[in-house]
């Protein structure tokens, strides 16, 4: 029996002898255990990499999230980038299209940041279930996370705001511009109406016969003749009886026959007008208003009358 121990014994140191030999000192170590502690090192490598590649991609958000920060505080304080300004041409449309455009390159520079963060957590969590170590050290970047989350969301109701400040201003210079339109042409008609005159050129008889001028006053002289009456304009007169004329552009009106006498027997003076010949209220040629205003103002309707 001692003697087959000792052979046993003989031939397991045999085996260890032979096995040192041929592999050196890691032979010692089982297969199965070098591949684990191998994944091991390699697993902590490619943690310490992500934890890396994880500060720097924190650090260009955090800076990413501040530019915005800084971008939105400049077109708050905007002193009039979108507030509205009434003048000739209302609203300043130029600068709330400009304040636009900033508030949607801000919005997509946003959601780029909302990406990131996303991502980031998701990497965050599985670092956090890969490698118990890590747990503690990665607590701060979740932290970091959540407040850029935080200044994310604020960010968002300031976009937000500002987007409804912009859309309510929009509204206003619709409002603004229609508001205006109507002003334009309700002026435009006063002024049309304000300059709009009205003359006539006739005959006695014509212009009798047409109700536009009548006779007052004179004597009557046997029984058939009547003398000294004065012409004078209708009590009512009708615009369609006259030729309508704008006095800012009307400036000269030329007589039916150059070699007869006119008169004028509404009220306009004839001290601002001239002819080609004038004398004791009467003239010929063409008749130029000089001074439309002032001739216009007794009366719109200019009535003249061939002697």
């Amino acid at each position: 029996m001692r003697t087959l121990r000792l052979a046993g014994t003989a031939a397991i140191l045999v085996l260890i002898a032979a096995g040192c030999k041929g592999t050196g000192t890691t032979a010692a170590i089982p297969s199965d255990s070098t591949a684990f502690y191998r994944t091991q090192s390699e697993n902590m490598a490619a943690l310490s990499m992500e934890k890396d590649s994880l500060l720097r991609e924190l650090t260009e958000t955090t800076r990413l999230i501040t530019d915005v920060s800084v971008e939105l505080a400049t077109i708050r304080t905007a002193p009039a980038s979108n507030a509205p300004v009434v003048g000739s041409e209302g609203i300043r449309s130029d600068e709330r299209a400009e304040v636009l455009a900033k508030v949607r390159q801000l919005t997509a520079r946003i959601r780029q940041s909302e990406s990131r963060l996303a991502t980031t957590r998701r990497r965050l969590d599985s670092l956090a279930l890969s490698s118990d170590s890590l747990r503690s050290s990665l607590a701060a970047y979740v932290a970091t996370v959540a407040d850029l989350e935080g200044m994310l969301a604020d960010q968002k109701t300031t976009i937000q705001t500002l987007t409804d400040q912009i859309g309510a201003l929009t509204q206003q210079n619709v409002q603004l511009a229609a508001e205006k339109a109507e002003l334009q042409d309700t002026v435009s008609h006063m002024d049309q109406r304000e300059n709009e005159v009205y003359y006539v050129i006739g005959t006695k008889k014509e212009l009798m016969s047409r109700g536009i001028i009548s006779e007052e006053g004179g004597t009557r002289f046997l029984i058939f003749t009547r003398t000294g009456e004065t012409l004078v304009p209708a009590a009512v007169l009708d615009p369609a009886q006259f030729t309508k004329a704008d006095r800012r552009t009307l400036t000269e009106l030329a007589m039916p026959n150059a070699n007869r006498d006119y008169r004028v027997i509404s009220r306009h003076d004839l001290a601002y007008a001239e002819a080609d010949r004038m004398s004791k209220g009467k003239f010929r040629g063409t008749l130029r208003i000089t001074a439309p205003v002032s001739f216009w103002g007794p009366s719109k309707f200019l009535i003249i009358v061939e002697n």
